[in-house]
């Protein structure tokens, strides 16, 4: 049965951050995610996740962005284990991390990236944590962005070579760069470490959107995936029952 998490950072504004995580488990949710975890209180969030009986199913590296796979070696290095030692402190066995935008030599920046990997590499296998390199659309909503399509990021990682180096397969983003969802997952599906969703266009509800998630749902389970399938979306109405009715979506054949 695929497990689900919510990613808390576009839903609930009118709530704290911490009062969300409350908010998950009353719509039953087994896991949740978050974006960058510098500046927020870990003790806190460990504490909430374990009274809700919520998994944190991955979050970002600390200052994502700022740090980047792009940039030097030893700044990359160094806050990959920071950040390996919260999720650690977390209990989350998953850490997304980005490219970063793209520079004037192609080449030579996919080489830094794999670079950056390989030197952390054994780091997180002895930890037992999965970094996630996420792939983002650079047509709507990441213009620039390197890694732009799931083939760039699963060359990568096919040269990393580690287990415990995998994909973030975000649907909604690679639907607006590549299509072709059900197939491109069932022949990687090895290579993909955890997943996002949203409707497209505008990554809103999952029902309103031209993929029939359902059937992804259904291949990603065919092809052995046990993971957690994470919803980050931004409701349109009220976000309470909108959830209520996504999950409703992603559990059946439709509405």
């Amino acid at each position: 049965m695929m497990k689900f998490s919510l990613c808390i950072e576009p839903v609930f504004p009118e709530l704290d951050f911490y009062d969300r995580f409350a908010a998950a488990a009353d719509l039953g949710f087994e896991a949740v995610e978050f974006w960058d975890p510098a500046g927020r209180d870990l003790n806190r969030i460990a504490r909430l996740s374990a009274q809700h009986h919520l998994s944190i199913a991955v979050c970002c590296a600390s200052e994502a962005w700022k740090y980047n796979l792009s940039g030097s070696g030893e700044n990359v290095t160094a806050n990959l284990e920071k950040s390996i030692h919260i999720v650690n402190e977390l209990g989350c066995s998953g850490v997304i991390v980005l490219s970063g935008d793209k520079e004037p030599h192609f080449v030579w920046q996919e080489n830094r990236i794999i670079d950056n990997l390989k030197r952390i590499a054994d780091k997180v296998e002895k930890a037992g944590i999965t970094i996630c390199l996420e792939a983002l659309n650079s047509k709507v909503d990441h213009k620039g962005y390197f890694l732009d399509t799931s083939g760039i990021g699963f060359d990568i990682l096919q040269k990393v070579g580690s287990d415990r180096i995998r994909l973030l397969f975000d649907i909604y983003h690679m639907q607006i760069m590549e299509g072709n969802i059900i197939h491109t997952i069932t022949q990687n599906i090895i290579s993909i470490g955890h997943f996002h969703s949203a409707g497209v266009p505008g990554r809103h509800e999952h029902f309103s959107g031209e993929n029939d998630y359902p059937n992804i749902l259904k291949a990603i389970e065919a092809a052995g995936y046990n993971g957690y399938f994470g919803l980050e979306y931004w409701p349109t109405y009220d976000h309470k029952s909108s959830i209520r009715d996504v999950l409703g979506y992603l559990k059946s054949d439709g509405l």
